[in-house]
Order: structure tokens, then sequence, then C-alpha cells
């Protein structure tokens, strides 16, 4: 009884409404934004028409995607599946539409538009790929991972394309002349884009808390909705500078969009975007293990402020230093100024994720012990050096595979990965972090049984 009490949270429902109120919220802004820019004719009416839908489409297939991977049940998972997938088809319709409001996209043309994010895809991949496999003691569902980068490429750069349009309407014709216009730019796209990737990290956070660990969690989500929109802000470029270029020949105007593809999608593809809203994810993080409610925002609103002072920094540096193509040092000057305006900020990240992991691993080795100890039979002593390590892991899944084939590696896999989260609901509950009940603890070893089970007999 003691127990149960201790875990007892009044304020999980809160959670969920406070998601809904942000959404809710959001989806007010751009219905306001988007009338406004009717009604001032200062952003291309198809973005209005178009973008609005596209956003509603992304967030319900979101849902609906979400609600399916929490349904035990085949027939209901299935349906939800398949809803999912039609309104995520139907709002990335919506978003092509939208493209137009980059009007370089429509002087492209549409060939130059999918050549481009053909080239983009397999960085972006490499990208969320190195990043999931970073959390080497309990990696993140794909599902959530590309949930999070199509919140960057789509949502994100719809919020972006409102509120830098409406921003560039109202203060930024305000001001006089000088360093202040000049800087602005800086400023509207340090705020409004962090703070629109990052709301993505706030809401998995929100939503799917049992998916959402600690520091090292925050940073592969805000990194995948940093790829996202990286994704899509590479393709804008590259068609912008073709149809710029395109008039003076084909091969410059090549050139100029493979210039624009090296440079966000090699040199920036991690000290760039992906850097920025990880920063936020890490903030994020870290608040997730904090009890308070005033230290959990305060840990966000870090996060969020360290964020948009990278992304601040690097823009006023393009901005007041830009780089001459004409200069022989070019090429020098475009990787030194990423390396030493970007670097910093991700040589911070890179220490917050060696510290997490480092904690996280220490934490998951100390409860798989106290499970092999307890004798209950879902982690064997022997097992536990195997488990706390990834390349033992790997060992295990390998040499199950040369006895029983790929479908005995499949088996193992599960096992492991079922044991890790046991530990990690172990950890959760031992620093009073979680608020599921007791019984999904045992749920979870009863689950590990099952599958040792399974993997005996196969």
């Amino acid at each position: 009884m003691i127990e149960q009490a201790a875990y007892k949270r009044r304020w999980r429902p809160s959670r969920y409404w406070l998601a809904a109120l942000i959404g809710g919220a959001l989806f007010a802004v751009l219905v306001a934004s988007s009338a406004l820019s009717i009604a001032l004719d200062s952003i291309p009416h198809r973005a209005s028409l178009f973008g609005l839908p596209a956003i509603g489409l992304v967030v319900m297939a979101t849902v609906f995607g979400l609600r399916a991977f929490r349904d035990r049940e085949p027939a209901v998972r299935g349906r939800d599946l398949m809803v999912a997938g039609v309104l995520f088809g139907l709002g990335i319709c919506s978003w092509l539409l939208v493209l137009d409001v980059f009007t370089f996209t429509q002087a492209a043309g549409p060939g130059v538009a999918a050549v481009s994010a053909l080239a983009c895809l397999p960085t972006t991949g490499f990208g969320l790929l190195v990043v999931r496999r970073l959390d080497r003691n309990e990696k993140e569902p794909w599902r959530l991972v590309l949930v999070a980068a199509a919140w960057g490429a789509i949502v994100a750069t719809s919020l972006v394309i409102w509120a830098e349009a409406l921003w560039d309407e109202g203060l930024g014709t305000r001001l006089v002349p000088g360093p202040a216009l000049d800087v602005s730019s800086a400023f509207s796209a340090g705020i409004f884009e962090e703070l629109a990737k990052g709301v993505a990290v706030v809401l998995l956070y929100l939503t799917m808390r049992d998916e959402f660990d600690d520091v090292v969690d925050g940073i592969v989500y805000g990194a995948a909705v940093g790829f996202g929109f990286n994704f899509m802000e590479s393709i804008t470029y590259m068609t912008h500078l073709y149809a710029l270029y395109q008039p003076e020949g084909t091969s410059l105007a090549l050139a100029a969009a493979a210039g624009q593809w090296y440079q966000r999608q090699v040199l920036g593809l991690f000290l760039g975007h992906a850097t920025y809203t990880a920063l936020v994810g890490a903030g994020v993080g870290v608040a997730r293990q904090l009890r308070g409610l005033h230290q959990r925002l305060l840990a966000i609103a870090s996060g969020f402020l360290v964020a948009i002072a990278a992304h601040f920094a690097w823009d006023a540096w393009a901005q007041f230093f830009p780089v001459s193509p004409a200069s022989p040092l070019a090429v020098a000057e475009v990787h030194l100024r990423i390396l030493v305006m970007v670097g910093p900020f991700t040589t911070v990240l890179l220490l917050l994720l060696g510290m997490g992991l480092h904690v996280e691993g220490t934490a998951l080795a100390r409860q798989l012990e106290l499970e092999a100890e307890a004798g209950r039979g879902a982690v064997l002593p022997s097992e536990v050096a195997v488990l706390t390590s990834p390349w033992r892991r790997l060992g295990a899944r390998l040499a199950a595979m040369a006895r029983g084939g790929p479908v005995a590696y499949v088996r193992l896999a599960r096992l492991q990965t079922a044991q890790i989260h046991l530990a990690m609901e172990r950890w959760h509950r031992e620093r009073q972090e979680t608020d599921a009940p007791p019984a999904a603890e045992e749920a979870l070893r009863r689950r590990v049984l099952e599958l040792r089970a399974a993997t005996a007999s196969g």
C-alpha cells in the first residue's frame, strides 16, 4: 500500500492535457497567421490554403500512429496504422503544394526539386541512423524517430514560413537600416526555428514519457527533428540557387546547387540544425529526471535558450562576415566558419551525451545485477555482462544466428531489448520518476519470461 501511494501522481493526466493545449495553441496561431497573410497579401495564398491542412493531417497521422503502437489488439493496431498512413500521405501531398511558397522551387521546376530531395535522402537517413545508434544502451523506436524527423520537415518548416514572413512584414520592415536590420534575420531564424522544432521534443516528452528516459533520449529526438528540418531547408536552397543561376548556364546552376548540398548535407549535417535542436532535447531530457516543476521548466527553458543562442551566433556571423565566392580561400573559409561557430556547441552536446550514456549505463548495470540477484528468472547472472555491453549483445545475437538462423537472431534481440526495458523501468521506479503503477514492472518481467521461453523453444 505504501509503495502504491508513493507512485500516485495526480499530475499524470495533466501531461496529456498540456500536450493538447500546446497543439491547440499552435493550430490557433497557424489559423490566425494564415488569415492575416491573406488579408495582407504578404504570403502566397497557396501556402495559406494548403499549409494548414498539411499540418492538421500530419498531426492526426501522428496521433493514430502512436495509438497503434500502444494497442495490443492486432486488428485495432492494423486499422490505426492504415488510417495513419493515409493521413500522412495526404499531408505530404498538401505539403508538396506548399513548396510553392518558396517560389524558387517553382521556378526551378518539379524535376529539379525531386532530384534535390533524392540527393538529400541518403545523407539524412545516415544522420538518423548514426544518432539513433549513439544511444547504445536502449535505442529509441524507429517510429518515434521518424515522427520527430517528419515534424521537423513538415510541421516546423510550415510554422517558420509564416512566423518569419510576418516578422519581415512587421518589425523587420520598421527597423532603421543598419546593423539592427541586418541582424534581424538572425534573430528571427534563431527564435522562430528553434521554437518550432523544439515543440516536437516537448510534445514527445509529454505524450510518450515511457519512451523518453533521460538526456540521451532528448538528444536523439532533438537531432532527429533537426535532420528533418535540414532536409527540407536544403531542398529549398538548392532549388533557389539553381533557379537563380539557370539563366547563366545549366552547369553553373548545377554547381551552385551542389555547393549548397555539400554545405548543408555534409558539412552542416551534424554541425547545424541537428546540434541546435539536440540542445533543446538535452534540456528536455534533463527535465525528465527532475522532480520539481520549476526545476523542469528551468531545464527546458535553458535548452531552448542555448539552442537559440547557437543558431543566432551562426546566422549573425554569416550576415556580418559573408564568404565571397571569388575569394581564393572561400572553401577554407566555409569549413572554418562552420567549425569555429558551431563546433563548440556540438562539442558541449557530445560531452552531455557521453555523460548521459555513462550515468545511464552505470544505472542499468546495477539494476540488471539486482534483477539477477532477485532470482525471478528474467535476468540470469551470466547475462549481466552481456547485456551491459553493446558489442557483447551483438556477439551473442550473431552466435545465435549461427546456430539457428535469422529467426534465432531476432528472438534473442527481442529478449535482450525487453530485459533492458525492465532494467530501465526499475531505474525510473527507484528514482520515483515513473507514473506507471507497480504492476507495469511485473508485466515487463512476464514479457521477458515469455520471450525467454520462446527463445529456448526455438
